[in-house]
C-alpha cells in the first residue's frame, strides 16, 4: 500500500511540475504549484516527518501561494474563456481526488505506512531542536528568505503600476476627478 501511495503522490508532483511549466494561464501555474506541494507534503508524511509536513502546508501551500496568488492578481493575468474542453477539468479533479480518497481511507483503516525507526529520538529532529538551528545557525538564510519575499511583493506592485511612481499615480487619479 505504501509503495503504491507513493507513486500516486510522486505522479501527482511530477503531473503538477509539468503544469506549472506548460500553462498560459498564470493562476493554473499557481495552483498546479499548490498541488506539487501537497503532494511533497504527502511523500514528508510517508517519511514519518510530520512537522516538516506541517511545515509544508501550513507555509508553502498556505502562505507562499497565497503570497504568489496575490502577486498574479496584482500583475493581472490574461483572462482569456476556458482554454479546452471541461472533459480535462474532471481529469484533473479525478487525479486530484483519487489518492485523497486512498489516503483517507487508509487513515480510517489504521493502516501503518512506515514503522518508525527504533533510534533515540530525544533531541533530533524536536521542534525545540528546528527553533534553536533555525534562529542560530540559520538565521541569516531565514531572514534573506523574508527579505526576497518583500522585495517580490514591492516588486509586483511596481509592476502592476506600469513604471509609474506614487505621485504620478495620485496625479493620475485626480486629474480624472476633474
Amino acid at each position: 500500500m505504501a509503495g503504491v501511495l507513493f507513486y500516486v503522490l510522486a505522479l501527482i508532483a511530477v503531473l503538477g511540475g509539468v503544469g506549472v511549466v506548460i500553462s498560459k494561464e498564470p493562476v493554473r501555474s499557481v495552483l498546479s504549484l499548490v498541488g506539487v506541494m501537497l503532494a511533497l507534503a504527502g511523500l514528508f508524511l510517508m517519511l514519518s516527518a510530520q512537522f516538516v509536513f506541517a511545515v509544508q502546508i501550513i507555509v508553502y501551500a498556505g502562505a507562499v501561494m497565497v503570497l504568489f496568488l496575490f502577486v498574479v492578481a496584482l500583475l493581472g493575468p490574461i483572462r482569456e474563456g476556458p482554454s479546452g474542453p471541461l472533459k480535462l477539468h474532471w481529469a484533473y479533479l479525478l487525479v486530484v481526488l483519487a489518492p485523497l480518497t486512498i489516503g483517507l481511507w487508509a487513515l480510517l483503516n489504521q493502516i501503518q505506512f512506515r514503522k518508525p525507526d527504533s533510534l533515540d529520538i530525544t533531541f533530533f529532529g524536536t521542534v525545540e531542536q528546528i527553533g534553536y538551528g533555525l534562529f542560530t545557525t540559520y538565521l541569516y538564510p531565514f531572514e534573506l528568505t523574508s527579505i526576497l519575499l518583500l522585495i517580490a511583493a514591492v516588486g509586483a506592485i511596481y509592476l502592476s503600476r506600469g513604471g509609474r511612481s506614487a505621485e504620478e499615480e495620485r496625479e493620475g487619479v485626480e486629474g480624472r476627478r476633474v
